[in-house]
């Protein structure tokens, strides 16, 4: 059997297609994650631009300079000491009537660009989160917060998430009594305080999560000749005439796509971590994932949420290759295969909502939409069966494993019944 299996793995990866596809979503992948670090940006203590790892250790030194245990009364007292310091040259009435863009002008205009940039920390516009409007600077929404509403910083915290299911993702989703029972007992387990401080590198893993679906379409490429090419060059008449051609091989076939799978998506998943962690840093994993998100009703740490989104990826590539190699071994087109499995992992990125609740949670289910991070942790996806609530980490699981189990099988199954002349 062993023999087998690696007869089938030199077999898979000898094909020059597949060669290609391998090697060529790897260099991808590595210009990707160097782009990723050189084109990171944002402004200094002095206002200048600057990129790559002189940016990445400006957004350390800028989260790290708030970083911290969250209390009610930490929070109550910095939003008051915000306030006195941008109230203390601009009138405070006088923002909530102006535009956003006139705000920004005005804070150029009161302070020097050293005090600008501590006031623009993104801290600040994560501390006022919870009041904060769409378009709003941060100075505006310091302007309607009250001295008591800042004291229950954590009820209002609480409080984006019943907005969010008063929302309704924008009116295309009603939520049912059992949804709004589980987010919210969601969003209470979420331990107190929160802790604030830099993830960067747990933060880049999440958002360059979404490039694994080029691995996971890689292994398509790769598995989707494994049967259809014995139907297509007439081998199939000679391997299931033998005597483990039924039997057997078929098994070795299963097992070595599922090993090359593993450790294929492994391998691109380590090039995304490795890079991440070594140029943005490996600290913040026991953060918390609100230090990310305030709106994020889950209880994760920063680190723990970035290896769940790579995890969940690895449940659909193993997920895919399944139902790879089942189509494959029901037709002789290795092309047909291949189309679709690049219409399920890559279009279904492109297809639109329009707004319809059932259909936009049809599409989080595939790995290029549920590998957002705000799709994954703060939209508050929901799928209600009967009393019971899912969640979208919960039913992508449920449904790339049974994809999974119900491929394999088929696979497996139409390869033996193949009937030759």
């Amino acid at each position: 059997m062993p023999r087998l299996i690696l007869f089938e793995l030199k077999k898979m990866l000898s094909r020059r297609v597949a060669l290609a596809a391998n090697v060529g979503v790897i260099v991808f992948l590595v210009a990707i994650m160097a782009l990723n670090v050189v084109q990171a940006r944002t402004a200094n203590v002095r206002g200048e631009i600057v990129s790559g790892t002189e940016a990445i250790a400006q957004m350390r030194a800028d989260a790290e300079e708030h970083a911290g245990t969250i209390t009610a009364e930490r929070a109550a007292a910095d939003i008051a000491a915000y306030q006195e310091t941008v109230f203390s040259r601009i009138d405070r009435d006088a923002v909530t009537q102006m535009t956003g863009s006139a705000v920004y002008d005005l804070m150029f205009q009161s302070f020097s660009d050293e005090e600008v940039h501590e006031l623009y920390n993104p801290y600040w516009s994560w501390l006022l989160r919870p009041w904060r409007v769409s378009g709003e600077e941060p100075a505006q929404t310091a302007a309607r917060v009250t001295p008591e509403m800042a004291a229950d910083w954590y009820g209002a915290a609480d409080d984006l998430t019943q907005a969010a299911l008063d929302d309704g993702q924008g009116g295309m989703w009603e939520y049912s009594d059992a949804e709004r029972a589980y987010w919210t007992e969601m969003r209470s387990s979420v331990p107190e305080p929160v802790t604030y401080g830099y993830s960067g590198g747990w933060d880049n893993v999440v958002n360059c999560a979404t490039f694994l679906v080029f691995a996971i379409l890689a292994v398509c490429v790769t598995l989707a000749p494994a049967f259809s090419f014995e139907y297509s060059s007439g081998a199939d008449a000679v391997v299931l005439a033998t005597k483990r051609g039924r039997s057997t091989l078929v098994a070795a076939k299963v097992a070595a796509g599922l090993a090359y799978a593993t450790v294929y998506f492994a391998l691109c998943a380590a090039l995304i971590v490795g890079v991440s962690l070594v140029f943005y840093g490996a600290e913040g994993f026991g953060l918390s994932i609100q230090s990310m998100a305030l709106t994020s009703p889950y209880p994760f740490t920063a680190g723990r949420a970035a290896l769940a989104c790579v995890g969940l990826m690895y449940v659909a590539c193993l997920g895919f290759a399944c139902l790879t190699l089942a189509v494959s071994s029901r037709t002789r087109s290795t092309l047909a295969v291949f189309l679709a499995d690049v219409a399920l992992v890559l279009f279904t990125g492109l297809v639109p909502s329009a707004g319809v609740g059932a259909l936009e949670r049809v599409l989080a289910l595939f790995p290029i939409n549920f590998s957002n991070f705000n799709m994954l942790f703060s939209a508050l996806e929901s799928y209600p069966l009967g009393p019971a609530v899912l969640d979208l980490i919960g039913m992508v699981l449920i449904v790339y494993a049974a994809l999974a189990l119900v491929s394999t099988p088929v696979a497996v199954a139409s390869f033996r019944r193949r009937q030759v002349a």
